[in-house]
């Protein structure tokens, strides 16, 4: 029977790879088959930006067959670069419907606008309503426009910032759960949420700081665009949500339109022309924009919580597995067209191990004569921080959230709580340190203290590598430091940061750092680039990794098969569990 099991398994297995492997290579001929028309001499480009933009778009399987995933944010700039260049493209129709992007990424894309309007062309943008949590930042994208409309219907919710965390310390203590985390400093407030019952003072007063500066920020980039005083720009967003009618009676959009109207007064800025999508206009042949000439500048991302490791195959979460990143430095350090690395942040840290891995990566790029330059999005903090020690420059936006220099561990003790509820947990163990990170009882003296001196060891070596980089002395790095966040603005004012900007600056400082010429074409690629997924899979076989993979599937029919004998084991010994492994120690 188990036999038969796997033949079938197998069998199965293998014609669903043939059908898919097919499927894609039909659609492939039947795609070469089929010509688009041309696109008119003259059209206005349409561009609906969707919600949760990646950094970069990440190679996906067959790719090239099927047409890639969603544009992500790198995509959307280049898109903007290119069509700026293109004389065909008279101007732009941005639908922010459907959109969502944080602070820095709307910094971003406004001036990629900026520079867009700069190269004579106009843009408008439509949204049917700004509103949720995330308006105000989507406002500001929508200041970079020279014409915003508004469905009639809609909202402008700009009510401002706030950061909001509930703490539950009162509430764990209630039911005799202790959450034991010990942090380096008072300002490293990642695990207050669990230890204490309302916002420690020392994170209170961090956090003040962070939301008036990015606040500041953003009301007067919205005041200097819409030609409003600041006091008034202040006072609108303390009155919204505001309707249609108010945002355009008090002069912050221009017209209440539907969206086709709003397309079809874009499409009049110029007699007679059409309205071209953005993904019809990247099929087009764009090879007049960069040539053989060109020098590529490989952008890497380092997005999500830093982990070890490599990233799971087909998962669509956003994770920095450090080995995957450190692969795409070395792709990019043997690819002789990349003359410097963008290294494009936006983590809130994770593993100290992963982050170095990175760094130590980035490290190896410079020592080879590769230019490194970080640019940071929304958040660069604690090891999204530490990885960027080791670059030529860093580039932070004003509302990218950045430092948190410090670290945090420590674990959920639930003994009370078992115990409460008449439960024990009960273990054998060798190694005096074997069950430190049990959650079914407290630390120990001595693994309380140990666990201290990991801290401290980590905390002086981050605090000593980001002074020696940063050139900070002894009270500099402790005013910087201590767990503190910092929106750009600020970190640049201590000396964390060199320059306010995005990838137009960033770009700026890899060329003048890689010794590009000035008339030369430069073009940024994100790395890994995507590979032929059909060579791809060819390759696996030959190399036997399906082999392997049929080798896995009769390890589990193993498994399988002697269930029963498991099962009848582990009843035995009273329980159906043994954990033989520590877990691990995660510091953010």
């Amino acid at each position: 029977m188990m036999r038969f099991l796997k033949g079938l398994l197998i069998t199965f297995g293998i014609l669903f790879i043939a059908l898919v492997v097919g499927g894609i290579v039909g659609l492939r001929f039947l795609s070469e088959q089929w010509e688009e028309e041309p696109l008119p001499d003259r059209f206005v480009l349409s561009l609906s930006l969707k919600p949760g933009l990646d950094e970069t778009s990440e190679p996906f399987p067959f790719a090239a067959y099927i047409g890639g995933p969603s544009p992500s944010l790198l995509d959307v700039i280049n898109l903007l670069r290119t069509a700026g260049e293109d004389e065909r493209v008279q101007g732009l129709f941005l639908d922010l419907s459907a959109a969502s992007v944080g602070p820095a990424e709307a910094q971003e894309l406004r001036a990629a606008l900026s520079r867009f309007r700069a190269s004579g062309r106009f843009v408008h943008a439509y949204a049917d309503s700004l509103e949720g949590n995330g308006g105000i930042a989507l406002y500001h994208l929508a200041t970079g426009a020279e014409t915003i409309s508004l469905q009639p219907s809609g909202l402008l919710d700009i009510r401002g910032i706030e950061l909001t965390t509930p703490y539950l310390g009162e509430a764990l203590e209630s039911l005799k759960i202790n959450a034991d985390f010990r942090a380096r400093h008072e300002y490293k407030g990642a695990m207050t949420p669990l230890t204490d019952d309302a916002m420690p003072a020392p994170v209170r007063e961090n956090y003040r700081r962070l939301v008036d500066s990015l606040y500041a920020g953003i009301a007067a980039d919205i005041a200097t665009a819409r030609r409003l005083s600041p006091s008034s720009v202040n006072a609108l967003i303390d009155t919204a949500p505001l309707t249609a009618a108010e945002a355009k009676s008090n002069g912050l959009i221009d017209e209440t339109r539907y969206r086709d109207e709003a397309a079809d007064a874009a499409r009049a800025k110029v007699q007679g022309a059409e309205l071209v999508g953005a993904a019809r206009y990247l099929r087009d042949d764009l090879d007049f924009i960069n040539g053989e000439d060109t020098a590529r500048i490989a952008v890497i991302a380092v997005e999500g919580p830093i982990v070890r490791g490599r990233a799971e195959p087909f998962s669509r979460s956003r994770q920095a597995a450090a080995e995957n990143i450190a692969d795409a430095i070395e792709q990019a350090r043997e690819d002789k067209r990349v003359k410097a690395i963008i290294l494009r942040v936006n983590s809130p840290g994770g593993s100290y191990t992963a982050s170095d891995t990175i760094l130590h990566a980035l490290s190896k790029a410079r020592a080879d004569g590769l230019p490194v330059v970080v640019s940071m999005s929304d958040v660069a903090a604690s090891g999204g921080y530490f990885v960027a020690l080791d670059a030529d420059h860093v580039v932070a936006h004003p509302t990218t959230i950045t430092g948190s220099i410090g670290v945090v561990s420590g674990k959920v003790d639930f003994s009370g709580f078992l115990a409460e509820h008449g439960i024990r947990a009960d273990s054998v163990s060798a190694g005096r340190n074997a069950g430190m990170f049990s959650p079914a009882r407290p630390f120990s003296y001595n693994e309380g203290r140990r666990l201290d001196e990991v801290l401290d060891a980590i905390y002086a070596d981050f605090t000593g590598k980001v002074a020696a980089a940063r050139r900070l002395g002894p009270a500099e790095i402790d005013a910087a430091a201590r767990g503190r966040v910092w929106s750009g603005e600020d970190a640049k004012r201590i000396g964390l940061v060199d320059v306010l900007g995005g990838y137009a600056e960033a770009e700026g400082l890899s060329r003048d750092a890689a010794g590009i010429a000035p008339g030369k074409p430069t073009e940024l690629v994100a790395y890994p680039t995507d590979r032929d997924s059909l060579k791809d899979f060819l390759g696996a076989l030959e190399a036997g990794e399906l082999s392997e993979a049929a080798m896995r599937l009769e390890a589990l029919l193993t498994i399988l098969r002697y269930s029963d004998v498991l099962v009848t084991m582990l009843g035995g010994t009273g329980g159906d569990r043994i954990n033989a492994t520590a877990p691990p120690l995660t510091v953010r």
